[in-house]
């Protein structure tokens, strides 16, 4: 399954309930403000990195915000077409706002 979040984890609850329901061939999606909790050095990039899937972050977004630089390694960034290409490859999807 693919989770999407659109919402900074400083502000909703979104990426922690997503967290919770997480299984072993799941993938996150950060996009819009949520991609802050991809960036270094904050508590929810290390929450991230041990949540035992792959996490993307939307490229255009992290541009926007001027963090293009900060993302944690481990993390993958993707383009538009990389975002095209999760939703393909996922059957089902879960949007978390």
């Amino acid at each position: 399954m693919l989770h999407t979040i659109s919402t900074s984890p400083f502000q909703t609850q979104a990426l922690q309930r997503c967290l919770r329901y997480l299984g072993p061939e799941d993938e996150i999606l950060l996009i819009q403000d949520a991609v802050v909790a991809g960036i270094e050095k904050n508590t929810w990039c290390e929450t991230l990195a041990l949540a035992g899937v792959k996490i993307y972050l939307l490229e255009a977004d992290l541009l926007a915000r001027g963090l293009r630089g900060q993302v944690v390694d481990g993390f993958y960034i993707v383009d538009l077409s990389g975002f095209v290409e999760l939703t393909v490859r996922h059957d089902t999807q879960m949007k978390w706002a």
